[in-house]
């Protein structure tokens, strides 16, 4: 048309494009067109017949010389020709596509009843923890180097060597002194972080080095308590597992307990680093009543405070106890009070049998130690300064060796005085 020459064939017309625009268009009965989303499948179709009078010229790239893909027909003429349109890109999918094509995801079941559900971005398995060293950043030394050097010479002079020799003779005779039955040394404090289970595990170290018989640390902490953490032991078993068993003899009792040194054994609160259940004071004497006979001294580490039932059933019972309260006034206010509130509670008796430990937290002392020694030693009571050592305030396991010196002789001498007052000697 237009003076156009036209090439028929029985079911196309193709137009012979303009000189310099490219080839000429090969006929073909089927024609290749994308989807309107872009990319993706392809559909075929028949050629639709042209409309007479509408402009059906080939367009093309003038750069490249190569034809540009035509337009899709309109919507009508795909429905007409039997073809559904193709969906907009970023449109949904209708339904019947997704039931023809997509398989619908089978729902979760739901959980049992009563167990509990993991929490999103959680593991589902909990991390193992790493060992208490791996967590300690260096493994500080209680006393710094000059301090060290200048003991040493200090030993090496004499005078502190014969001084030191005639302390350790007295503190071993005394830690070495024989009794009858098991005897049982409480160690408590006001609140927690006053430093009580390190003080413990000092105290039973230091007699466990003195004496030629059983020791036992006994863990009596209602919650989790560090105990057995600060002797370096790893229990298997805990204070429920051998309330339990009941067990008789030696061999029985020993393989639900840890062994930390020749002399020193640990029985646990609990298992690793899980919980095995609140700890009343049943379970406390069906454990530790039949195996106390095994032992010549047993340090009951209790729980903070004074007041719960555990603390009162131990403090009934002990033949001497150590009250550990923090260096500070706080500290030594809270100690006069709870002495006052022994001797108004039917524990005036425990009060010549008990030995203050002010444990200090820093590098230096937070309160005046002479007045309140003076003031918690009115009733004859013996009052000791547990000084600040960086070794201890790691909170790993004790190492002996990288304790310092002055907390060696204060642990030393607070474990001969309960140890003394606790056979019903004076310290």
């Amino acid at each position: 048309m237009g003076g156009d020459e036209e090439l028929r064939q029985p079911t196309m017309v193709f137009k012979r494009p303009p000189q310099g625009f490219g080839p000429q268009a090969e006929p073909a009965p089927q024609a290749q067109r994308p989807t309107e989303a872009g990319g993706g499948g392809w559909y075929s179709e028949p050629a639709p017949v042209p409309v007479a009078g509408a402009l059906d010229q080939a367009t093309a790239n003038p750069q490249q010389g190569a034809p540009m893909a035509a337009e899709p027909p309109p919507v009508a003429d795909q429905w007409a020709a039997g073809v559904p349109a193709a969906p907009l890109a970023g449109s949904p999918p209708m339904a019947d596509q997704w039931a023809a094509a997509v398989p619908a995801a089978p729902l979760a079941a739901p959980p049992p009843v009563g167990q509990p559900v993991a929490p999103q971005g959680f593991l589902h398995e909990a991390p193992v923890a790493p060992p208490p060293d791996a967590l300690v950043r260096k493994a500080a030394h209680g006393d710094p180097l000059m301090r060290r050097l200048g003991g040493g010479l200090l030993r090496a002079v004499g005078a502190a060597a014969a001084t030191t020799a005639q302390e350790q003779a007295e503190v071993g005779a005394r830690l070495a002194r024989p009794v009858s039955v098991c005897r049982q040394i409480a160690v408590v404090s006001i609140r927690g972080g006053a430093g009580k289970t390190t003080l413990a595990a000092l105290i039973a170290g230091v007699i466990a080095e003195h004496r030629q018989d059983r020791v036992l640390a006994l863990d009596a902490d209602p919650a989790m308590g560090s105990l057995p953490l600060r002797l370096g032991a790893q229990p298997q078993h805990s204070i429920h597992q051998m309330a339990a068993a009941q067990p008789r003899t030696w061999e029985e009792t020993a393989g639900f307990l840890a062994q930390t040194g020749p002399r020193l054994w640990v029985l646990p609160g609990t298992t690793g680093d899980l919980l095995a259940g609140e700890l009343d004071p049943d379970v406390l004497w069906s454990a530790f009543g039949p195996v106390s006979r095994f032992f010549s001294t047993s340090v009951i580490d209790c729980g903070a405070g004074i007041f719960g039932p555990v603390q009162r059933s131990v403090l009934r019972t002990a033949h001497a106890q150590v009250l550990v309260t923090p260096g500070t006034v706080d500290g030594a206010l809270s100690a006069k009070s709870a002495l006052d509130w022994y001797a108004a509670n039917g524990l005036g008796g425990l009060l010549s049998r008990t030995v203050v430990a002010l444990v200090s937290h820093t590098p230096h002392a937070d309160a005046d130690l002479d007045r309140t020694r003076a003031m918690l030693s009115g009733g004859g009571l013996p009052v000791h300064h547990m000084p600040y050592d960086r070794h201890l305030a790691a909170g790993t396991a004790i190492e002996p060796a990288r304790i310092g010196a002055a907390t060696r002789s204060a642990a030393t001498r607070i474990a001969a005085e309960v140890f003394g007052r606790s056979t019903g000697g004076e310290g």
